[in-house]
C-alpha cells in the first residue's frame, strides 16, 4: 500500500494492489477460504488488511490527494452465507470453509467523487440476495468509470470497426458526492 500511494504521489494514472501468496502453507490461497475460513480471516488476512487500507486511505487524506484519487477495493464474488456450504458448480467448501456464491460481494470505494459516509446496500438474510434493485457489476464499472472522467455510454469501436458500449451499467448516484 506504500508503494501505491507513491505511485499515486507520482503521478501514476493507475495502480493496483494485489494480495500475493505469501508462501505460508496450509492456508487459503488469497481471500480464497474454502476451509480454514475463521482462523484465516482472524489471524492472516484480515489484520494486515485492516492496518495497511486504513494507512493507505489515511496517507492519501493526509497529503490532500484521497479527494482526487478513486480507491477501489473488491473481489470477483462473495461467499456463502453459511460455512462448510457447497454451491452446485462451485469449488467446494470445507467443513470450515466457504464456497464461492455469486449472488453478492463486498465492494469499498473511497475517495475520487463518492461520499465520504458509509454507504450500504442490504440483502435479505438467508441467503443473501440483492433487494430487487440490485448493484450489478456493470453498475459498479459505471461508477468507476463516471469518478474516473469517462461516460460509461461512451461509444467505443472494436477491432473490425463497430460501435459497442463502453459500460451498460448506470453509475450509482446514491454514493457519488
Amino acid at each position: 500500500m506504500l508503494q501505491a500511494r507513491r505511485l499515486v504521489e507520482a503521478g501514476v494514472p493507475l495502480v493496483t494492489a494485489f494480495w500475493p501468496n505469501d508462501g505460508i502453507t496450509n492456508v487459503s490461497v488469497y481471500w480464497d477460504t474454502h476451509s480454514r475460513n475463521f482462523i484465516d480471516l482472524k489471524e492472516r488476512l484480515c489484520p494486515v488488511t485492516d492496518r495497511s487500507f486504513s494507512a493507505l486511505l489515511e496517507d492519501l487524506e493526509a497529503r490532500g490527494i484521497l479527494d482526487e484519487t478513486l480507491v477501489v477495493w473488491t473481489g470477483e464474488m462473495g461467499r456463502t452465507p453459511r460455512v462448510g456450504q457447497s454451491v452446485v458448480g462451485g469449488a467446494g467448501a470445507g467443513k470450515d470453509g466457504r464456497d464461492h456464491w455469486p449472488h453478492c460481494f463486498t465492494t469499498i470505494l473511497a475517495g475520487g467523487g463518492i461520499k465520504a459516509e458509509c454507504c450500504t446496500v442490504p440483502a435479505t438474510a438467508m441467503p443473501p440476495i440483492p433487494p430487487t434493485s440490485p448493484t450489478s457489476p456493470a453498475d459498479l464499472a459505471a461508477t468507476i468509470y463516471h469518478c474516473l472522467g469517462i461516460d460509461p455510454a461512451m461509444e467505443i469501436r472494436d477491432r473490425l470497426g463497430r460501435p459497442m458500449t463502453l459500460c451498460d451499467g448506470k453509475p450509482i448516484e446514491a454514493i457519488l458526492s
